[in-house]
């Protein structure tokens, strides 16, 4: 997400990987291998500007990110004409700010007993937090969020009691892979929570709005997106701590680790993850796949052997 798009060209755009686009520019990001080639391949086409991420997290990376957000603002000052102000970056900020409140509403709803909503459902709905108008997906987001609280609160379920509780981590599922929900919730399961970039980690902390001047602004975005534990930062221990952190506040019974084919940074990553939540006494299971459903049925034994396994502890 980033405000500081939506405050020089008041776009609807608001996504996440692979690429932000403004009207003929794309804009890209030093994450993966596979994205950096993408990039030089892309820019014999169109114009791409290419922000390079720090892989670390000290605080010279922190500044180094701030200076790469500054020449950002600088591209598409010209690219588009438009000055980004510091009431207009303070506006954008305040309406992400807000979307990303009514996603963590929508969280919260999925912690309870009585689980709401299908894992399904809430995973399309931060999908299309990506895609959709910010301030139309939350006042919808926050309307279905009222009518969750409602059954929450009358004992609706849209599962079984007894259901076991899944959490999902690794790579993102992007539109259009509901693969994994549909077979976990069709195997005696139910997905509560998604440590993910669609999922917790695009909703969590949100960009400090007290800051006015333009250079605060930017280090109060530099900070909280650095703040972001995906994968292609090194060390990445606070990845760890955010499953083990979930799994609790989610009640899970079991964590599924999904890497997607050819992604070297959750596939190494994963062995990690399976060795602190085994030290946890959390079940775990680590799988590997595409968007294709060449691999459903085989993937259906596999989960439905781990839900059976969690179900018999």
């Amino acid at each position: 997400t980033c405000p500081l798009i939506k405050a020089s060209v008041g776009a609807r755009l608001d996504r996440t990987c692979p690429f932000f686009r403004i009207a003929d520019m794309y804009i890209g990001e030093t994450t993966c291998d596979g994205k950096k080639k993408a990039w030089e391949i892309l820019g014999e086409d169109v114009p791409v500007h290419v922000m390079d991420l720090p892989q670390m997290k000290r605080e010279k990376d922190i500044k180094a990110w701030a200076e790469e957000i500054k020449e950002l603002k600088k591209v598409i000052e010209e690219f588009t004409g438009n000055k980004v102000t510091e009431e207009s970056l303070s506006e954008s900020i305040k309406l992400i700010n807000n979307k990303r409140k009514a996603l963590s509403r929508l969280y919260e709803c999925r912690k309870a007993d009585k689980v709401p909503i299908s894992g399904r459902d809430a995973l399309v709905i931060s999908q299309i937090a990506f895609y959709d108008d910010p301030a139309r997906f939350t006042q919808m987001t926050n309307k279905l969020c009222d009518e969750l609280e409602q059954r929450i609160k009358d004992g609706i379920s849209v599962v079984k009691e007894g259901t076991k509780r899944i959490l999902l981590t690794g790579t993102p599922l992007a539109v259009p892979n509901w693969k994994l929900h549909n077979i976990i919730e069709t195997s005696g399961a139910v997905v509560v929570c998604e440590e993910m970039c669609t999922g917790t980690r695009y909703f969590e902390n949100l960009v400090d709005e007290t800051k006015t001047t333009i250079d605060e602004q930017i280090d109060a975005l530099a900070n909280r997106y650095m703040g972001i534990n995906c994968a292609c930062f090194t060390p990445n221990t606070g990845r760890i701590d955010d499953i083990i952190r979930l799994a609790k506040e989610y009640k899970v019974d079991g964590v599924i680790d999904v890497n997607l084919k050819f992604c070297s940074l959750y596939d190494v990553e994963g062995y990690t993850v399976e060795r602190a939540l085994k030290e946890a006494g959390i079940p775990v299971m680590g799988i590997e796949t595409d968007y294709t459903d060449n691999d459903a049925e085989q993937l259906r034994t596999r989960i439905g052997a781990f839900i059976e396994m969690i179900g018999t502890k």
